[in-house]
């Protein structure tokens, strides 16, 4: 009898007792369609956290499906593993740093998507690469007088926390005509803090306890189209198939609601086809151009992390901004990209085919490397 590969899915599962079932997480609905999904490409998948992993005995307590429900049971090492963790907390816990250290290096890229990227390293990977020209400025924090000199050579500067998501912590700088620069703070999902200072040293001076606490950097802010006044962006999901090669499974628009400065859909953005939020700002001569400048990027930007990071991922949530001139930017690259299990406003096949991709891929890895 041929041994079915099998697929682990890291992300961090908590085991209901008393219900004898996983306990619902953001999370927990697109795994279920991966196991889903593995099964019926003929493979088992399941899911572990780091807590479960038993290192001497190449042991792991997973949790996959059966009839229709969630089981639990011991599994051994699988043949390749899909990093779906998304809490940094759980990341960055020394307990488990050392687990995921040992299962990293035994796997090699069979453990695709191992871990978060922070800002300043893929910063450097794409200023060593072709597509420099397409990155803005962007300096580290070192110190209050560099900080206060890179708000007052740009129009607009954004401060950024190195290890950050869904928008939190950002700040936002504009330099007035007189000098004197306002500011937009998002201190939490739902709240975001304005204020004027009178001069840039003063507008940093106001960030000096957020900038002792945490790693930051600061990013020169470029000037976007927006859609109804509202900033947008566009997120390409590029994953890779079941040949191993990559693949566009999704690409559109991110608008920021109304009042917000950053358009994460899980801090309260919307999906709107590219088209509609981005490309009707220009004429039609330039629209193709455009999305082909766009299309172009992304892959470019795919092939300069996978060169600086020294290895392969499966999939790169790819975030970029195109200017008044239609010129196209690189604003963030994600390793964890969100995938949503249902769609309101785009295509379920291509939702379908974000979760089908990653299991084609593991199969690709795990029948390569058997």
């Amino acid at each position: 009898m041929v041994q079915r590969p099998l697929i682990g899915i890291l992300d961090s599962p908590r085991w209901d007792e008393r219900h004898q079932t996983l306990r619902e997480t953001d999370q927990t609905a697109g795994i279920r369609r991966m196991v889903e999904i593995a099964q019926s490409l003929g493979a088992e998948a399941f899911v572990f956290g780091l807590r479960d992993v038993d290192l001497k005995s190449k042991q792991i307590r997973g949790f996959s499906r059966l009839d229709d429900r969630w089981v639990a049971r011991v599994y051994p090492f699988p043949d390749v593993i899909y990093d779906q963790l998304v809490s940094r907390k759980v990341e960055r816990n020394q307990a488990y740093r050392s687990i995921r250290q040992a299962l990293s290096a035994a796997y090699g890229e069979r453990f695709f998507n191992d871990g978060f990227f922070d800002k300043w390293q893929i910063y450097e990977w794409l200023r060593r690469s072709p597509v420099r020209p397409h990155v803005p400025e962007t300096i580290r924090h070192r110190s209050l007088a560099q900080a206060t000199a890179f708000v007052a050579r740009h129009p607009v500067t954004f401060l950024k926390p190195l290890h950050g998501s869904l928008g939190l912590g950002i700040v936002r700088f504009a330099l007035d005509k007189d000098g004197s620069v306002s500011y937009e703070w998002k201190r939490s999902r739902d709240g975001i803090v304005r204020g004027t200072a009178a001069s840039p040293a003063e507008a940093v001076q106001l960030f000096r306890t957020q900038l002792r606490r945490r790693s930051y950097i600061w990013q020169q802010g470029i000037d976007l189209v927006a859609f109804d006044g509202r900033p947008v962006d566009v997120r390409i999901l590029l994953q890779r198939d079941g040949t191993g090669a990559w693949k566009r499974t999704k690409m559109f628009a991110r608008v920021a609601r109304s009042g917000d400065f950053t358009s994460n859909l899980a801090a309260g953005g919307g999906a709107m086809p590219v088209d509609r939020a981005i490309l009707a700002a220009f004429p039609e001569g330039a629209k193709k151009r455009v999305r082909a400048s766009i299309r172009r990027l992304a892959e470019a930007v795919a092939e300069a992390v996978e060169a600086g990071a020294g290895r392969t991922f499966g999939e790169l949530g790819i975030d970029l901004g195109v200017d008044r001139r239609g010129f196209v930017w690189v604003i963030e690259v994600n390793s964890k990209p969100r995938k949503a299990p249902a769609s309101a406003s785009g295509r379920d096949d291509l939702v379908e085919l974000s979760f089908r991709r990653p299991m084609e891929y593991a199969l690709f890895l795990a029948r390569r490397s058997s």
